[in-house]
């Protein structure tokens, strides 16, 4: 009988994870801590086994997702269930790939939100999100405060962005920086 290889059943339960938080996101604007908590474990004993990635590689891709994501989450720019979801994937991941899963992952994020606004015909109201933003912090001459929105927003028209952890992720695995 033919046995699954480490690696697939990592990227298995990887996928699982991904595809489920998209999913849950989508239709109701949440990240379900049970789903993250899974991922968590599957990562952790995967990284354990004889081939894993190894404990210490997990952590470390964990800690990258989760302290990028927690900067975007200070600012109101994602939520917190975006947060434990990247954290997770860098437990997957590992270092030193998680930074660069990250910049994969913020890049999808701003195709995914453009795509989002054309969607959803909300191009207006994006762009009416910038300029308002943009033009805010060039008269005040201020930086935003932590727990402040980055930019005022017109509209509370959140992006779905478990869908851009998923793609910036799946772009990683298919064409490695």
């Amino acid at each position: 009988m033919p046995t699954l290889s480490l690696e697939f059943v990592s990227l298995l339960a990887l996928t699982t994870l991904l595809v489920l938080a998209g999913w849950h996101d989508l239709r109701m604007r949440l990240i379900p801590n049970t789903l993250v908590l899974w991922g968590l474990i599957n990562a952790l004993v995967l990284s354990m086994t004889p081939r894993g990635i190894g404990l210490s590689s997990a952590m470390l891709g964990g800690m990258t997702g989760f302290l990028v994501f927690l900067f975007l989450h200070l600012f109101k720019m994602v939520g917190a269930g975006d947060v434990k979801l990247v954290a997770a994937v860098g437990m997957f991941v590992g270092w030193p790939d998680m930074a660069k899963v990250c910049l994969t992952i913020l890049i999808a994020g701003g195709l995914v939100s453009v795509a989002w606004a054309l969607w959803t015909s909300r191009w207006q109201t994006v762009l009416k999100n910038l300029q308002t933003g943009v033009m805010q912090h060039l008269r005040s001459g201020l930086m935003p405060q932590i727990g402040q929105p980055l930019i005022t927003q017109v509209s509370p028209e959140r992006v779905p962005y478990a869908l851009a952890v998923g793609l910036g992720t799946a772009a990683y695995y298919a064409v490695p920086l």
